[in-house]
């Protein structure tokens, strides 16, 4: 064992039992469990930070994804403190930000970490956090709003970059396609289980079209992205038995996404399959070569479910062919939309602040969505106005355009990697028109890291000097 490799293993240990011995002596000296839980805390952060200093902060991004893959096991509710919601995301880019900084301090200069490099993180960022932090600023005056309120997140989680600086492309990609792979199996299973037991994975369990939801509708976007990896995977995949992999995987993650019964986000994937064998051209011709193998497979599967989950199929139809004019959840968000819409209406250039409540009434109940109406382009701009909204997308723009720059000067693999990663920001974007995304702290941290994680492929240099 190398004198690294033993450094780090003692570092892991170490980590391990100190962060134990400080969470028994936080609880044995406070009274109650919250305040046991922040004195365990503040230790417990400050080995990680030794930790990732000796090892690699990358596995912050990767803990990140692992997070909303794991639901719904409570891994990304917030921790049980008092005065104030600190949720694991955060953890994550505090942790992020001061390993990257002590490891700036304490390395000699030869050692030291990459600073993030980006036009992303530019005056794109500034002017975005200005005039987001200003209708912060306002709801705080009017309406009470904590100033680290869930807006703020907005940009403070763009820190997650530091965990990021030195992430090559080629490990970014391997260890994506293995926490998704455990994903999509662990997602398998919970959904084989709500079949099996008459469950579900979510609180949004009955379905506007009829039927109930054995996945959450989040989870639809991982498995999308799942899905598009194994197939991406089969672009090199030379060994046959590996390529069968990625092709079970793929039929997996189609298991799962259908499970989630979202609509949006079977749309998206409707899309983004297509362009994906059109881009990569031997994906399709590696698929090809194996459907003969998996057809048996798939025909036993298509005759069992039915008689397994007799509601399986005809839920899926119905959700795939519901008119919104029928459709109860689709005259919700209408009404949603249109209350929110009259916090713009009353400031449209600079919006009024962010904590306003939101009340309205449907099917004779009364409804509060707290600013959010299931669509976060409209959360921004009735708490920032357009100069909020604006300065947004200008941010998304020029994100789109960067990673463009530095897809057409990468390499074939590490292409890959920009394709996956546009394209499940795609799926975001979408999503966050018609569903809580971008509110939700552990999607927002994975949205900053979607975005970020191009940067890992470095332009050429005829393009840094185009770029300026």
């Amino acid at each position: 064992m190398t004198e690294n490799a033993l450094r780090r293993f003692f570092m892991l240990w170490a980590t391990a039992a100190l962060a134990a011995a400080s969470a028994g002596v936080g609880v044995m000296l406070a009274t109650a469990r919250a305040e046991g839980v922040a004195l365990a805390v503040l230790p417990v952060v400050v080995v990680a930070i030794g930790a990732l200093i000796a090892s690699n902060r990358a596995v912050l991004v990767f803990v990140a994804f692992a997070l909303c893959l794991l639901a719904p096991l409570p891994v990304s509710d917030p921790l049980p403190l008092q005065g104030i919601q600190v949720y694991p995301s955060d953890v994550l880019v505090v942790l992020a930000v001061a390993s990257w900084a002590a490891a700036w301090l304490v390395n000699p200069k030869q050692a030291r970490p990459s600073t993030p490099h980006t036009k992303l993180l530019g005056w794109p960022l500034l002017l975005f956090g200005v005039t987001l932090v200003a209708a912060v600023m306002r709801g705080h005056e009017r309406y009470g709003e904590s100033l680290f309120s869930l807006p703020l997140r907005f940009v403070l989680y763009a820190g997650i970059a530091f965990a990021i600086s030195d992430l090559k492309p080629r490990d970014a990609y391997r260890w994506l396609v293995v926490v998704f792979y455990a994903g999509t199996l662990w997602q398998t299973g919970v959904a084989i289980r709500g079949y099996a037991t008459g469950t579900s994975a979510t609180d949004q369990i009955v379905l506007s079209t009829g039927g109930e939801r054995v996945l959450a509708g989040s989870t639809a976007m991982f498995m999308a992205g799942a899905l598009l990896l194994a197939l991406l995977n089969l672009e090199f995949q030379r060994s046959s038995r590996k390529a069968a992999l990625h092709l079970l995987m793929a039929l997996l993650a189609t298991f799962a996404l259908v499970s989630t019964f979202q609509r949006t986000t079977f749309a998206i994937a409707s899309i983004l399959v297509p362009i994906a064998l059109l881009a990569f051209r031997r994906i399709g011709l590696r698929a090809a070569v194996y459907v003969p193998l998996i057809a048996p497979f798939a025909v036993l599967v298509a005759l069992l479910v039915p008689k397994v989950e007799p509601t399986f199929l005809p839920t899926f139809a119905d959700r795939v062919t519901a008119s919104p004019s029928t459709d109860a959840t689709a005259q919700w968000r209408l009404k949603a939309y249109s209350a929110v819409w009259g916090q713009v209406r009353d400031a449209p250039l600079t919006g009024v602040g962010f904590g306003q409540p939101v009340r309205f009434i449907a099917n004779n109940a009364h409804y509060d969505v707290g600013q959010d109406p299931h669509n976060q382009f409209l959360f921004l701009w009735a708490g920032g106005g357009l100069l909020l909204f604006g300065s947004f997308l200008l941010l998304l723009a020029v994100n789109l355009l960067e990673a463009w720059s530095r897809f057409r000067g990468a390499s074939v693999e590490d292409r890959r990697l920009i394709y996956w990663c546009m394209s499940l920001w795609f799926v975001f974007i979408v999503n966050s028109l018609t569903g809580i995304i971008l509110t939700r702290p552990e999607l927002l941290l994975v949205f900053w890291i979607l975005m970020l994680l191009p940067t890992t492929v470095r332009h050429r240099e005829g393009d840094l000097a185009r770029l300026g």
